[in-house]
């Protein structure tokens, strides 16, 4: 995490606040298209891997040519958007058009969750952090050599080649089932994903709107400004967020073998990340101010209150991404679409009434209250998602999650 503070801080002064920003508006465009290349499945996929052992290389084959397809029409999508919306912007077409070709490589992350299936999730560690290594050097020359930011783009596509490189690398030396395509598989794959898919889409939507909004509606540097302080509020993540991925199968696991066990061990995860990210948010709302001097400099100022309200909606992101696994062991997945589609439409619209008025500050007001709602007030929308919400309360309080 502090290699990661260095290089965004170095990144940032050297790119400021405007070519900062464009990075990161274009980013925004991959991120939601990556959502789209997934179809839903990512959610599914170690649950279908756990419940039909003998099937493994037929999931695992069909998924990736199926989020090969996906990626090649979310390549062109990309093209077309970001042309039609900014025909006159030739670096934005460039360094967005760059950073897609990484969806054409992501596509092999699909083998991660045959290791997360197995408990073996430090091989996937390892080839992330070796990734992470690996552009951290490419970054560092591009500052020391004074490249332009079309060079900074590669860097998404370098990241996405060395993860898929490794983690088909250890698939093979650890005798991976033999990878195959099969169309009852596929059909039976995005029947289930189909909910998820939507609703990856929508939390994407409104997660990144706010980069798309702010750079439509202000400009580069605004979005260099709010994109600062995400980054900052995002650092710590990978922490509850590997907790998460760890705990799913286990959870899953649990839910045919002892209800209450499962409960208990659903509690005990909402408990962890959420206390997790209460005592990371008092932290830095307390030391926003020289941690954005500290990182950024004075040409980022303005991202300190940003960074203050964004830091708590942190916890609401990922109480969404545990309330993943409740929803797909109870197959109650199309109230994932209900929840996020409320936030995407709640955060659209308070982005049209606080961006011109507020800036980043405004969108990221946007952002809180979309979590907010969409993570946990929806649950009390639906009868059969209140037990969550009691859940997910209980669990704040330390209610029955000792063993």
């Amino acid at each position: 995490m502090g290699l990661s503070l260095i290089i965004t801080s170095l990144m940032a002064r050297y790119l400021g606040a405007q070519d900062f920003g464009l990075l990161n508006y274009s980013l925004a465009y991959i991120i939601i298209f990556t959502t789209v290349s997934n179809l839903g499945i990512d959610c599914i996929i170690v649950n279908e891997i756990i419940k039909k052992r003998e099937d493994t290389g037929k999931i695992i084959g069909t998924t990736i040519y199926l989020r090969l397809f996906s990626s090649l029409i979310s390549f062109f999508l990309i093209y077309l958007i970001v042309s039609y919306l900014n025909p006159n912007d030739t670096i934005l077409l460039i360094i967005t058009l760059l950073q897609s070709i990484s969806l054409l490589f992501i596509i092999f992350d699909t083998i991660e969750y045959w290791f997360q299936s197995n408990l073996q999730s430090k091989y996937i560690v390892i080839a992330k952090s070796t990734a992470f290594i690996i552009v951290t050097i490419w970054r560092l020359a591009l500052i020391i050599f004074e490249k332009p930011i079309q060079y900074f783009a590669i860097a998404t596509v370098i990241e996405a080649i060395v993860i898929s490189l490794f983690i088909v690398v250890f698939y093979i030396r650890f005798n991976g089932p033999r990878l195959q395509f099969s169309y009852q598989t596929a059909k039976r794959l995005l029947f289930q994903g189909y909910y998820h898919f939507i609703a990856g889409l929508l939390i994407m939507v409104y997660t990144q709107i706010d980069k798309i909004m702010l750079g439509q509606m202000t400009g580069g540097a605004t979005v260099g400004i709010y994109s600062a302080a995400l980054t900052i509020s995002s650092l710590w993540m990978f922490i509850p967020n590997a907790l998460i991925e760890s705990a799913r199968p286990i959870i899953m696991n649990s839910k045919d073998q002892n209800e209450k066990s499962y409960i208990k061990k659903n509690k005990q995860l909402y408990c962890s990340i959420m206390w997790i990210g209460i005592v990371a948010s008092v932290v830095i709302t307390l030391l926003a101010k020289p941690i954005i001097l500290l990182i950024y400099g004075n040409q980022f100022i303005e991202s300190i209150n940003v960074l203050i309200i964004l830091i708590w909606s942190r916890i609401f992101s990922l109480i969404g991404t545990t309330k993943a696994i409740w929803l797909t062991v109870e197959n109650l997945g199309k109230y994932q679409v209900y929840f996020v589609g409320i936030g995407a439409l709640l955060n659209i619209v308070l982005n049209c009434l606080f961006i011109p008025k507020y800036g980043a500050v405004g969108a990221a007001i946007a952002t809180l209250f979309a979590e907010i709602v969409s993570t946990l007030i929806a649950c009390l929308f639906f009868n059969k998602t209140r037990p969550l919400f009691k859940l997910i309360i209980e669990s704040l309080c330390f209610k029955d999650i000792k063993n």
